[in-house]
This record gives structure tokens, sequence and C-alpha cells, in this order.
């Protein structure tokens, strides 16, 4: 027999159905775990604003601009490992959220987004504020439910169950949900309370305890390899892209130490300053030397997506060996259309189920280590010339930080994923890569841990996501943000894009720095012109004991130096006797 809760009564007297609903909706997901609650300013989502402000275990997050909203979401879920809810009013308030939804679709985020819609009396008439929001984000979220307008006619656990198959869904293939409620007037609590308890009966006790209303049972999340894996091969390559997971992440590790495999680890895995890491792969891969050594490879495994290196990326897809690709996510990882062996599991049960049988060419191994070695002989002198640049301030903050970084879209992840060998915790955006809400995503990973934060982003990004340095203000953990101001889309000198529309249409220069900025929102600010000033002001400002919270350290360069060093080590490395 199920034990009732006796200490624990839902109330059942509430100013308006309106509010009892959305109630209900808090209650739910606060029993399924959720603590935190993204919420824009809005007159037709109080309802739900009022049962998140009213809840013990709701932890609130408020910020005026619904597509930072959405990005400080992101960061929250990252941050936390746990679904983050979003609840914005109706209208373009919505259609702020896209950006973010895409991003959580493609990087595996579960965000749940309730949005307060009209009721459909107000579509399609003219009326205020009103547009379609039905399956609005199209086929990015994995779950969609249209809430209809609250009334007593329908049963109150209809809400219920409905909500508990989303987040059943969400656990089976994380990303984001929606639903959208429409919601009709009053908005408002009234004087009087309306006594609810007969709508309430048809909950069968839900209103008395603790527990939510539907328990899903399903091993399907579990992604068990169901028989051993014998890799058959003297020469393998374990390439790792994105992982979270950190135990995840130190498996890998392991099973290529345990196996004596090749390991090229990416910048997002985690496992970039693993010791069987090949540190600066990517720079590697210029030489043809170095690639010939890898062409002799038997098997490439690929843990995981989204790599940040295009060469990298290139060389798998041009390969003729074996492709195996291993992910605990359904979705296609192939973007070369290569792949061989395709594995449904997370990589702890993966390794479990592999073998061997055969003796891994240790030989081999060691002659790709030795360009490793070779390697800082002709970055050192870029990194370590106190000249400021790009390349030296970002191998700085990462080799030198083990707290938590989120690294910028364009050219600051990649710099970071060729020159850094970091054991910090590294966040993206790269299920959809784009430039937008970076410092909110920021701010929601420093709001959920401990120690400093680091943002490494560029100057495009920046004033792409203005809006949300208003954020800063919550945080109580030093935030560092080091903006590479290279006056405009460096990214485009990096590419081949016609120069007679190099400026006017890709780069677009802007001739800001940022100093007033940060006079506006409250920010330390600081500009090195040497890497020994640089250094000194990013330990200043990633100290616990920094008076102010939040500092922008600004590198202010050449948009041409970059690309002037990526082509001298290119040629260098082309040029190199190994």
């Amino acid at each position: 027999m199920t034990q009732v809760d006796h200490q624990y009564t839902f109330p059942h007297q509430h100013h308006n159905i309106n509010l009892l609903w959305s109630s209900l909706f808090i209650e739910e997901l606060t029993r399924y775990g959720i603590s935190d609650f993204c919420i824009a300013p809005g007159s037709r989502s109080t309802p739900l604003t009022l049962a998140v402000a009213n809840h013990p275990k709701a932890i609130t997050h408020v910020h005026f601009d619904e597509r930072g909203l959405g990005f400080l979401a992101l960061g929250l879920s990252q941050a936390s490992s746990k679904p983050v809810v979003i609840i914005t009013t109706s209208g373009t308030a919505v259609a702020n959220l896209y950006p973010a939804v895409i991003e959580a679709k493609q990087s595996h985020i579960p965000l749940i987004i309730i949005s307060a819609d009209r009721p459909p009396e107000l579509i399609n008439c003219a009326a205020n504020q009103a547009i379609d929001q039905y399956k609005i984000f199209a086929d990015y979220p994995i779950f969609f439910a249209q809430i209809p307008t609250p009334t007593e006619s329908i049963k109150s656990n209809y809400l219920l169950t409905t909500l508990n198959q989303g987040l059943f869904q969400q656990h089976i293939d994380k990303g984001p949900i929606h639903f959208n409620m429409a919601i009709a007037e009053p908005f408002y609590p009234e004087h009087k309370t309306i006594n609810f308890k007969n709508y309430l009966s048809s909950l069968k006790g839900w209103d008395s305890h603790h527990r939510l209303y539907t328990t899903y049972h399903s091993t399907q999340h579990d992604k068990v390899v169901d028989k051993n894996i014998n890799l058959n091969a003297e020469k393998v390559l374990v390439v790792v892209g994105r992982i979270s997971n950190k135990q995840q992440a130190m498996a890998i590790a392991q099973f290529c130490q345990q196996f004596d495999l090749l390991m090229f680890a990416d910048v997002q895995s985690q496992l970039q300053g693993a010791i069987n890491n090949i540190i600066g792969y990517d720079l590697l891969l210029c030489s043809p030397s170095f690639k010939q050594h890898i062409d002799e490879a038997d098997l490439i495994i690929q843990f995981s997506d989204h790599l940040v290196s295009k060469r990298l990326t290139q060389y798998i897809g041009s390969t003729v060996v074996p492709i195996w690709v291993v992910s605990e996510y359904t979705q296609r990882i192939d973007p070369a259309h290569c792949v061989t062996q395709r594995f449904v599991s997370n990589a702890k049960n993966f390794i479990k189920k592999t073998y061997n049988n055969k003796k891994t060419d240790k030989n081999w191994l060691e002659k790709v280590k030795i360009y490793q070695d070779r390697l800082p002989d002709i970055i050192n002198p870029y990194l370590q010339d106190n000249q400021i640049s790009e390349a030296n301030s970002t191998a700085h903050v990462l080799n030198h930080s083990k707290d938590n970084i989120m690294l910028g879209n364009s050219l600051a992840i990649r710099l970071a994923d060729m020159f850094a060998n970091t054991n910090a915790t590294i966040y993206s955006n790269r299920g959809a890569s784009g430039i937008d809400g970076v410092i909110a995503t920021a701010v929601g990973i420093a709001k959920n841990k401990q120690g400093a934060t680091t943002l490494l982003i560029g100057d495009t990004s920046f004033l792409y996501d203005l809006n949300s340095l208003a954020l800063l203000a919550q945080l109580k953990q030093p935030f560092v943000i080091v903006l590479l101001n290279n006056d405009g889309g460096g990214i485009f000198n990096l590419l081949p894009v016609p120069k007679a529309q190099q400026q006017a249409f890709y780069q677009l220069p802007h001739g800001l720095t940022f100093a007033q900025t940060c006079a506006q929102f409250a920010i330390a600010y600081q500009q090195p012109k040497t890497l020994s000033d640089f250094k000194q002001n990013y330990q200043h400002a990633a100290s616990i004991n920094t008076e102010n919270k939040a500092t922008l350290i600004e590198i202010c360069i050449s948009n041409l130096i970059t690309p002037t060093q990526l082509q001298e080590i290119k040629e260098q490395l082309q040029n190199a006797i190994i």
C-alpha cells in the first residue's frame, strides 16, 4: 500500500483556475527534482510566474531579454546536468527563445519551455500580442504539448500526465520540450479564493504526498551494448569530441592507456590535458609526414560529436580505414558520411564490452609522440612572446585555470583547440555554433558552479549579447571576461572570403573598445599591452578575494596577427624534418 505523507497537502484554495493549473504544473516539476526556473517579465504568464515565486523549492533567475534568458538556462543546465525551466509571456517573447531551443536540441540539453499563449478566440483576429505559437519551434523540441485554456471541464490529472509524458521523453532523449499554455484572463490574484477540493479529487491522493503523479520505468536510456566488441587492430586512433560528463571522459582516457591507443582529445572533451593526449594534433595535421604516420591506423574510434578541428574532421572523411562512432544519443554523427559502425552507448558501457585480440603496435604510437615532443619548438616562440596576441592570451587562460571556462565560438574556441593543454572544465555552445547568447550561457554556468568562471569571447559575439551583461550583478563568484577584440570578424581572415567584400560584408569593423561599456555595467576593466601584464590582470581577476566580482580584460590586437602567426606555423610544420 502506498504510504501517504499526511504532513503535506497541496493547497486546495486558489484565486482562480489559471493560478491553480500553474501551481499544479510547477509543483510537479519540483517533485521531479527541478529547481532552476528562468523567468522573463510578462502579464499573460503571471499565473506561472506567481506559482514559481511562491514555491519554496524554486530558485528563480530573471532577465528582461528572452533571447538571453534562453541561453542563461542553457548555461544553468550545462553546469547542473539537470533540466531547467523557462517561462515567457506570449508573442515575440516566445520567438526569441528559438536560438537557445536549437542549441539545446543540437547539444542534448534538457530545457523545459512553458510559454503563455492567447486563448483560441484571440488568435488570427488582430488581437494584441497574438501570434501563432503552436509548434513555433518546429521539430526542435523532442516533445510538444498544446495546453488548452484552463477550465474545470478538463480533469486536473490531465495536466500532470501530460507533463510527466514530456519529462519521460526528455529523460530518454535529452533535449528541449515545450508546453504552450493558452491562458485567458484573469491573470492576477483576486480578493477571494475558491476551494477546488472537489475538482482536485481526480488526483487520487497526489495532493497529499510528494511523489510524481505518473512514474515511468524504462531501461531504454541505459544504451547497453549487447555483445563483446573486438577491436582487431594493431594501430587504433581514438578521437574524443565533446564530453560533458567527466567520469565518461576519464573512462575513455583509461581505455586508451590500457590498450595503448593513440588519442586526439578535443578541447571540449575534458581530456585535453590528459597525459596520453596528443597535444596540438590540429596543427600537426599540417605536417605531411605526421599525416603519413596517422594514415597507418587500422581503425578510428570517435567518441561523441562536434569536433572543433576542421582539419581532423576532413582527415576522418578522407581516410579509407573503418570509422566507428560511439554516442549515447541516437542522432546521426557522420558529417563526412563515412561511418562504418555506430554504437548507441555511453563510453563506459562501450568500453566494458571491448577487447583486442591483436597486440598494439607501441612503436607506431611512439613515432607519433615524437611529433608532439617537437611541436613546442615551433609554437612556443609565439606563446611566450611578450607581445600580446590572441594565441598566447588564450593558451595562458586555459593552461592556468582549473575552474570553469566558457569558450565562445568562431576564433576563440579554435585557438583553444590548437594551442591549449588544459585541465579546466570546458563549456561551449557547439550544437549550432552560434555567436548569440554566449555571455548569458557563461553567466548560467557561473551561477551553478563554485570558483571562478572565465569567458573567452570575440568582439562580435560580445557585441551581440551586450544585454546579458546586466546578469553579472547576480553573480557571487569571480567572473572574468577575456575579450579578444580584433575589430570585427577576424575569423574571416582565415577563410577564402573575396578580399573586395571582406570588410564590408564579413568582417564589419566597428572601431570600438569597451571601457565605457564596463563602466555602465559596473564591471572592472583592464586593457593589458603585454603578455606579462595580462598574466597579472588575469590572476587578480580570477582571485576569490578580488573586490570586483566581474572583470573584463580586453585584448586589443590587429586582426592580421593571428592569420600571420598560423601561416608561419603551418609553413614550419610543412617543411619540418622529424
